[in-house]
């Protein structure tokens, strides 16, 4: 057989593997490319035992590309959380400082800011705004 031809039929095998392994039925693939399923079972089970590769090198490129990029965007993500648990942290340890200066505050002093704060607004003060 020429090597061209011999290419040829490679290149059939791999993009029929990859449908197959893409869910496509295996009858379908056999209409298809001309194949027998038994064919194309066997040709799957030695993708599956490391006998043969049914990606291109460009493909495989592109494949591993993404798979780096999404590990480095999982990183970063990370990386991201972390940040943001630190600050959340922070914010509650400020919260409980800002809690405990407002109790000691109303121990010596004996005014409940945030009951005042929450007071609202007189009615004579409302009556001065403008509108």
């Amino acid at each position: 057989m020429e090597v061209k031809t011999m290419r040829v039929m490679q290149h059939a095998q791999k993009k029929m593997l990859r449908e197959f392994f893409g869910g496509a039925p295996a009858s379908d693939l056999s209409k298809r490319y001309g194949y027998s399923e038994t064919k194309i079972k066997k040709l799957a089970a030695e993708y599956k035992q490391g006998k043969i590769d049914i990606f291109d090198n460009p493909l495989k490129r592109r494949i591993n590309k993404s798979i780096m990029s999404h590990q480095e965007e999982v990183q970063l993500l990370k990386e991201k959380i972390a940040a943001l648990e630190d600050a959340l942290k922070m914010s509650e340890i400020k919260v409980e400082g800002y809690e405990y200066m407002l109790q000691l505050y109303k121990e010596e002093t004996g005014i409940d800011l945030p009951k005042k704060v929450a007071a609202g607004q007189s009615t004579t003060s409302k009556k001065g705004t403008r509108k």
